[in-house]
């Protein structure tokens, strides 16, 4: 396939980071053309012949519309794929790959980092922080924590909120009731099978080491680079963290080995030899 006839379809990106990471990101590097907010598929030329549709927003009717222009490459991410019109999946992790086998061809292309430069945050800095979405926001007892809002956040103000963070927090809001039968529990699992681990990749990009929910998503990513943890010890593993310098030196010394499997360049690599395949 010629790259120049691939499109890359995405939705909001000032309200979707996944957008950013997945479509705006991928499409540049690779020279790909990219559109956002699509009204309607009759608009899109006919010069090109595959698609890579990433929370695009593109119903039903629509789809069928656009696969008959081209083969649809659908990225799961956060909510169910459509099971029609679709050639290939694209999957984050082994799980969400598993999982959504009876759909059709799934290909597995993990998440990138946003740290371009490779320049690795200070040892010296051990401030703890979260960034995500405020509704996910976790309850973290007794820890005074830096929170960063990604609602509106361009990728630069992504960048300097983890340049801010020395010790990662990676959990989701709800880990209290996760075993329970709050209402809000099958969200909260579907979210955690869907997950993208983006949290604990942009911690290795950075070189900081970080706590994080026992979640299958970060125990593939990178086990050695975190501290698994339950919510209501978090607070003890970030002091121990603050002062243990070998511990932290060497979790640090993990995140660094393991981010150049999710650099950029390394991840358009793989994107440049599944599109170019078809």
């Amino acid at each position: 396939m010629d790259l120049r006839k691939v499109l890359f379809i995405g939705g909001d990106a000032k309200k979707l980071a996944s957008v950013q990471i997945r479509c705006i990101d991928i499409a540049y590097r690779l020279g790909c053309d990219c559109i956002l907010k699509v009204k309607s598929v009759d608009d899109i030329p006919r010069c090109y012949s595959l698609f890579v549709c990433v929370k695009s927003g593109i119903g039903r009717r629509d789809l069928h519309k656009l696969a008959r222009k081209g083969k649809i490459i659908w990225d799961i991410i956060d909510v169910l794929p459509p099971t029609e019109a679709v050639a290939l999946y694209l999957a984050s992790t082994y799980r969400v790959q598993k999982d959504f086998s009876s759909y059709g061809r799934v290909e597995l292309i993990p998440h990138h980092h946003c740290n371009f430069s490779s320049l690795p945050n200070s040892f010296e800095n051990r401030r703890p922080g979260w960034i995500g979405n405020n509704e996910w926001r976790p309850h973290l007892a007794g820890l005074d924590y830096e929170n960063f809002s990604v609602r509106n956040m361009t990728q630069a103000d992504v960048v300097n909120s983890l340049r801010k963070i020395g010790i990662g927090l990676n959990f989701r809001g709800g880990g209290a009731w996760a075993d329970s039968q709050h209402p809000a529990k099958l969200q909260y699992d579907f979210h955690v099978a869907l997950n993208s681990g983006v949290k604990l990749i942009n911690c290795l990009g950075f070189g900081t080491p970080s706590i994080s929910a026992d979640e299958s998503a970060y125990r593939e990513i990178g086990e050695d680079c975190t501290i698994f943890s339950e919510p209501s010890q978090c607070a003890q593993w970030v002091r121990e963290l603050q002062i243990n310098d070998a511990l932290y030196g060497k979790l640090r010394k993990n995140c660094l080995l393991k981010s150049k499997r999710f650099h950029l360049d390394a991840i358009a690599l793989e994107y440049k030899k599944l599109l170019q395949s078809l």
